[in-house]
């Protein structure tokens, strides 16, 4: 990807600061905007099971995540710069209409592979969504004022990933898991129509000029990639046998890839920051798809229930980022490296305690290790985030912003894949030994509900145990961030008068 210098960078909306109904029409809008990416990220979690139910394609679970994610995550490092090249209103506009198309068209799919293809479509436009939101607010108020107005975007992030376990849940037992993905439609038209009229944008000149700066290589390179990594990851142990040519073949190649991909872009290096972000996405993707499953087939809640008993990861989540930002603004007793180190010892002891879980555990366990895994989470989050934007000039916050996210959501890529490996397999090994009547299929979690009482419990039990597995396999992703942590640097935010109340 070739860098950009001053002159390349056109005069963005900074040059033009808003105020009074302007800035409160842009501000709703962007909070509307950011809620489309909270709710993809929670109210589809508490649907997953009963969407693969539906479609008989539990063993596909992983792609109900893993196909937003791999077209977002192939693209979120070139939104900054698209941005930067043609502008946030045009940028973030395009980005919201994609994903809307994405929206609609999963809400009246028909079957699961109409569906992945959906999703990957939807994840086209939310690969620049969270980004952009981010980095307008820094274009359109004052730098004394940007710490304000982005923790009104975080109360957005917040409040919606809290209701959107919950409103999946309500959608999934009360109307259809298709309102799960038609509520994105009037949020984001509130968006579009207010960005559209309030959001200024300089016009841009030289548009051919303009494309050919874009990474054309560096695009094709990231997203074959992923792609020949996310199918052996899915494909192995199910489909083929893990020594087999077929999963060989495309995992070396993606390896390879990213090395290449590397390469091309050398300048994103920011070590340890890329690889913790990375792991963070791992964890964070994979707990909120595989929880839900948890739930709903161990435990027997409703989708709604599922989607409460969520709700305290994300709520965990997002007092944690604030608390971090705020630390981050008022005082210079903390090191970024302490407080990832306080959010991977969170997590890994979380995801420790998870595994104790089984039929029987009460409602003390289940919600008190959410809790404190969501903590753990969210100061990792925001503080790499931090940390990263910290160092870099105002003209590179896009770019970088993207960049973290990208190494976010690539982990979350190979997290479920990971993940959902592992539980399909195990629950294949542990229900073949059970009498199971022939219409009874472990693909539906649905189908547990109408098998006789003892043979029920026998199910619920392979379940259990295929979870259990799966768990195991957060904690070596969250040791490994701690690891990383102790390698940061005793670096300390930025302290002075100017920068007081400065939440990013």
């Amino acid at each position: 990807m070739a860098s950009i210098s001053n002159d390349d960078i056109p005069p963005t909306e900074r040059s033009t600061l808003l105020h009074g109904s302007r800035l409160f029409f842009v501000m709703f809008g962007l909070g509307c905007s950011v809620c489309l990416g909270a709710l993809d990220q929670t109210v589809v979690a508490t649907s997953s099971p009963k969407i693969v139910s539906d479609f008989n394609a539990l063993n596909q679970i992983s792609w109900i995540a893993g196909a937003y994610l791999l077209t977002e995550t192939s693209l979120q490092p070139i939104y900054g710069k698209l941005s930067n090249i043609f502008g946030r209103k045009v940028t973030i506009l395009f980005s919201v209409f994609v994903f809307e198309l994405g929206s609609l068209l999963c809400g009246f799919a028909q079957n699961m592979i109409s569906f992945i293809i959906f999703r990957a479509i939807a994840g086209v436009g939310g690969g620049g969504i969270l980004i952009l939101a981010d980095t307008i607010v820094t274009d359109i108020v004052s730098a004394k004022d940007v710490g304000r107005y982005q923790s009104i975007i975080n109360a957005f992030y917040g409040i919606t990933t809290v209701v959107g376990p919950i409103l999946g849940g309500i959608f999934t037992d009360h109307v259809s898991w298709r309102w799960s993905f038609f509520i994105n439609l009037p949020l984001g038209a509130i968006t579009i129509i207010t960005v559209t009229f309030s959001l200024h944008s300089p016009k841009q000149t030289a548009l051919l000029k303009n494309i050919k700066r874009l990474d054309v290589t560096g695009i094709a390179i990231i997203i074959v990639s992923t792609i020949c990594i996310l199918l052996p990851l899915n494909w192995g142990g199910n489909a083929y046998a893990w020594n087999s040519p077929i999963i060989i073949a495309p995992f070396c190649v993606g390896v390879v890839g990213y090395a290449l991909f590397g390469f091309v872009e050398s300048y994103v290096a920011v070590e340890p920051i890329a690889p913790l972000a990375f792991l963070h996405g791992m964890s964070f993707y994979s707990f909120i798809t595989y929880v839900p499953i948890y739930f709903q087939a161990v435990k027997g809640y409703s989708a709604t229930m599922a989607g409460v008993a969520l709700a305290p990861y994300v709520l965990g989540f997002s007092v944690a980022t604030a608390i971090t930002g705020q630390l981050y603004s008022r005082t210079d007793k903390v090191t970024h490296r302490l407080l990832c180190l306080i959010g991977s010892a969170f997590m890994t002891i979380s995801f420790g305690l998870i595994t104790m879980w089984n039929e029987n555990s009460g409602p003390g366990e289940l919600i008190g290790f959410i809790i404190i895994a969501g903590l753990g989470a969210g100061i990792i989050f925001q503080d790499v985030l931090l940390c990263c934007q910290e160092s870099i000039e105002h003209k590179d916050i896009a770019i970088t912003t993207s960049l973290l996210m990208f190494f976010n959501t690539v982990g979350g890529v190979l997290g479920n894949a990971i993940i959902g490996n592992i539980f399909y397999t195990k629950l294949i090994q542990f229900s073949s030994s059970l009498a199971l009547p022939q219409s009874f299929t472990p693909q539906s979690v649905y189908c547990i509900q109408f098998l006789p009482a003892e043979t029920r419990s026998l199910v619920i039990h392979a379940y259990s145990m295929a979870l259990h597995s799966s768990f195991i396999a957060f904690i070596p992703m969250c040791g490994l961030s701690f690891i990383l942590s102790l390698f940061m640097g005793n670096i300390k935010p930025s302290y002075s008068e100017e920068n007081l109340g400065r939440v990013i």
